[in-house]
């Protein structure tokens, strides 16, 4: 296909089937829910039965580690499907979120580099093993991805493509761009902000804009004179060393925006009054109403943020991401290397403005979030699409010199006999990664036959053991009729009028049941995730309450920060 032939209906939609296709067997085939998947999933289930649109909840605590947006779109499709008790039902969103990833980076590689790029970009995001796994799981973190394709392709129409039209305030005066603060923009620069304001609904306050505005900068920047792009990456050199040396990400990041600020005229389109007033009604109603509710929800949101910059968990090198970039990809990270070479000309000499862009794009985040401590693979999800990108120039490139010296069949069956192979080593992969070697099997099947041994009619309770996910989880299997225990002094619950309690807690926990009666295990894990010896494995018990032990209301509140057992307490002894 001719490099910048443009893209045609029919490669959307073959593109999109194939992708809905593999997604929807492989959520099917995936197993029990692993442990992360239990609070997008429990907390749905919660949504729909309180109506707390709001705060997402587990028993009577509060959830307020991420923005609800994840969980109102699975509370749609569960209100469509006309019920929320199946492990598929929870990952459609997740697949979904995927898809619509899948299909962003198709049209917008198609329209910066043709339509066999983009073609190829598009399959080749859709079948990395990383986007595969999260595209088929239910949790939170895929439904960023297509939120961040969607703002950088609004601005890649405004700057990049062969439509954009050069900000004529460009390098203009102060005076100038405070003129235009209250002027109109097109409607495409009004839907970038509605988007950048909705990365703040996913992941959590600033982690998704972060994302966005670091290429962004960055591209503004190189396009202007090399003379500054040399100072930029000496000022981002400087802020590697200080972050070396012990000072926070935020200050070593600190001389970059004072750069930006020197070089504002690069940035007079997004200067406007009404853009930044759409992003904080998008960005700012969610946080202010759970802080209304919940004041210490401040805590939560500054242990994460700040978290992320010192270590408080996840602490990894500085060079970790660049570690990742040799599996995340898989199994196209080689031919995302080759597409580096192939594409490196064109963004540092030729001044390529789309190979420019992609490059900022699959870098940028990538380096700022290296200066943080806090790092994990997941958070690459996000810029995957550039590094699909490169990596169909570099498939396309190989595939060139192949043609050039020996006979091979077409292209487009090549593509589709490869891409064919791809989907049956996922398929049959997964499907005996989740019938065999899936780590909570033995745990759910523990928590069925918990839930059968039990009478309906007798008080069966939950104790997440501290472990506030793997108690999400039990829930949600369980159903929501049990009571769910903070921590064991809960069973002392007074809305229980008998003597006898089932409890499901760690088997390690009987010398603390046995201070309120005795404890009696009916039922045991064959095998648990993570155990460290049989003491963890999950144990139904059944416990005799004691006469003399006093009831005590449940009616207590617990922290945002207490909820995810970051924080100590309550308890009702």
């Amino acid at each position: 296909m001719p490099e910048k032939e443009p893209l045609e209906r029919w490669d959307f939609y073959g593109v999109g089937l194939y992708t809905l296709a593999l997604y929807a067997i492989v959520l099917a085939v995936g197993g029990p829910l692993t442990l992360h998947e239990g609070v997008l999933s429990q907390t749905t289930k919660a949504m729909l039965a309180n109506h707390d649109w709001v705060v997402p909840r587990y028993g009577d605590a509060p959830w307020l580690e991420r923005p609800p947006l994840p969980q109102w779109i699975a509370c749609a499709i569960c209100a469509v499907l006309g019920h929320c008790d199946a492990e598929w039902n929870v990952r459609i969103g997740p697949a979904l979120a995927g898809l619509v990833t899948v299909l962003l980076t198709t049209w917008l590689a198609g329209r910066l580099f043709g339509r066999g790029i983009g073609v190829l970009s598009g399959l080749a995001l859709a079948t990395m093993y990383n986007f595969v796994r999260y595209s088929t799981l239910a949790e939170a973190d895929i439904f960023l991805a297509p939120i961040v394709a969607g703002t950088l392709a609004c601005f890649a129409l405004i700057e990049v493509s062969d439509s954009a039209q050069t900000d004529p305030d460009a390098d203009a005066s102060l005076w100038s761009i405070a003129k235009r603060f209250f002027v109109g923009r097109p409607w495409l620069v009004l839907g970038f902000f509605v988007l950048l304001g909705m990365t703040n609904l996913v992941k959590g306050l600033v982690f998704g804009t972060v994302i966005v505005l670091a290429p962004i900068a960055v591209y503004q920047l190189w396009n202007d004179r090399v003379s500054k792009v040399a100072m930029f990456f000496g000022l981002f050199a400087w802020a590697v060393v200080a972050k070396l040396t012990g000072l926070r990400s935020a200050i070593g990041l600190g001389p970059i925006v004072l750069f930006m600020l020197w070089n504002i005229g690069l940035f007079a389109r997004y200067i406007w009054l009404w853009g930044w007033l759409a992003f904080f009604a998008v960005a700012l109603p969610w946080p202010i109403l759970a802080y209304l509710q919940y004041p210490d929800a401040i805590e939560v949101w500054t242990f994460d943020l700040v978290g992320r910059l010192s270590g408080n968990y996840l602490g990894e090198p500085i060079w970790y991401y660049f570690q990742c970039l040799a599996w995340v990809p898989q199994p196209w990270s080689i031919a995302a290397i080759v597409g580096l070479a192939t594409t490196w000309r064109s963004a540092w000499q030729e001044g390529g403005k789309a190979e420019r862009f992609i490059w900022c794009w699959a870098f940028m985040p990538l380096l700022v979030f290296s200066l943080s401590d806090g790092k994990h693979h997941h958070y690459m999800l996000h810029y995957l699409a550039p590094w699909a990108i490169l990596a169909a120039h570099g498939m396309a490139w190989m595939w060139r010199k192949i043609a050039e010296r020996q006979s091979v069949v077409g292209p487009i069956a090549a593509t589709v006999a490869g891409f064919g192979l791809l989907f049956a080593v996922y398929v049959s992969g997964f499907y005996f990664k989740g019938t065999y070697l899936h780590r909570s099997r033995e745990d759910t099947a523990f928590l069925h036959e918990a839930r059968r041994m039990v009478p309906l009619d007798q008080p069966l309770m939950i104790n997440s053991a501290d472990e506030a996910l793997e108690g999400l989880r039990m829930q949600f299997y369980i159903g929501d009729t049990v009571y769910f225990l903070h921590n064991l002094s809960f069973v002392l619950d007074d809305r229980v009028r008998t003597s006898d309690v089932y409890v499901v807690t760690r088997f390690n926990r009987k010398a603390e049941l046995d201070k309120y009666g005795h404890a009696e295990p009916i039922l045991r894990c064959k095998q648990s995730r993570r155990e460290q010896s049989e003491a963890d494995r999950w144990t139904l018990f059944r416990v005799h309450l004691r006469d003399d032990v006093p009831r005590r209301s449940v009616r207590v509140p617990i922290s945002p920060m207490q909820a995810m057992y970051r924080a100590d307490g309550p308890r009702l002894d």
